[in-house]
């Protein structure tokens, strides 16, 4: 019902009014349909119906916040974990999916390799472990991993330690396509730096076509390369091989939509 059909009294309009001005839409949404619909509201006590009222004010500034922080990620694809089918053939298992959905790993903050050949869905993957994560009011910021070599780059030592300041404050980033090129001692001494600010207080996902063993590899040997490999690919991170033909999310492979 739009509120042009509505009848209101005076005091309900100054009540709607306040609410618009404290911006509590999901608040005003409720009391404005009890106002429409007295009848359907009608057993309820003042204490069910404010509850009602505020149930749906979390609700809104939790979707609301769900928005902004997909808005922010630069996640092209919205994914969610239960789209993913478990298949142990694949790499997929039940523990996995339960284990990205549910982010413990973000609580300990425990990174997540997950390698495999082209094609086999580690974007997708990680993708959705980052949506299941923003669900939950953390943050997450995507990066391929030529792009942030590049933003590096283009930074000055100023610009430079706001960017770190910056990603220290995210909760999850997620690094995509490590390992396609070598990293040069600029980008490592960087990188270096992030890891150390982010070092227990946030997680990464990296997706490779490297094993966990093998990532120092596209990393010049020297000091910093093993000071970055201890932060950042540890015996207590987890790693997630995906395997079988390319994948690029058949029916059979993921389902349902961009709910």
């Amino acid at each position: 019902m739009g509120e042009s059909n509505i009848v209101l009294l005076p005091e309900q309009r100054d009540v709607l009014q306040n609410l618009t001005e404290l911006k509590l839409d999901g608040f005003k949404r409720e009391i404005e349909e009890q106002y429409c619909d007295a009848c359907l509201f009608k057993d309820m006590t003042f204490e069910q119906r404010l509850n009602r009222c505020l149930s749906a004010q979390i609700e809104y500034s939790s979707n609301n916040r769900f928005r902004r922080l997909l808005q922010n990620s630069k996640i092209k694809n919205k994914l969610y974990i239960r789209q993913f089918s478990a298949n142990e053939k694949r790499g997929l298992t039940a523990d996995t999916l339960l284990m990205l959905k549910d982010c413990d790993y973000l609580k300990k903050g425990i990174n997540i390799i997950i390698s495999g050949l082209t094609g086999t869905g580690k974007t997708a993957l990680a993708s959705a472990a980052a949506v299941e994560a923003m669900q939950k009011g953390y943050s997450a910021l995507f990066f391929r991993m030529n792009e942030l070599s590049t933003i590096i780059e283009a930074k000055d030592r100023v610009s430079l330690a706001r960017f770190i300041d910056k990603l220290r404050r995210i909760s999850l980033i997620l690094i995509d396509d490590y390992g396609l090129l070598k990293i040069n001692d600029n980008v490592v001494s960087a990188l270096n730096e992030i890891a150390e600010a982010r070092y227990g207080i946030g997680s990464t996902i990296i997706t490779t076509q490297l094993k966990k063993k093998s990532l120092k590899s596209v990393i010049d040997e020297s000091p910093i390369r093993d000071a970055l490999s201890d932060r950042l690919f540890r015996d207590c991170d987890i790693e997630i091989t995906l395997h079988g033909a390319s994948w690029r999310g058949t029916s059979e492979e993921i389902h349902g939509g961009n709910a």
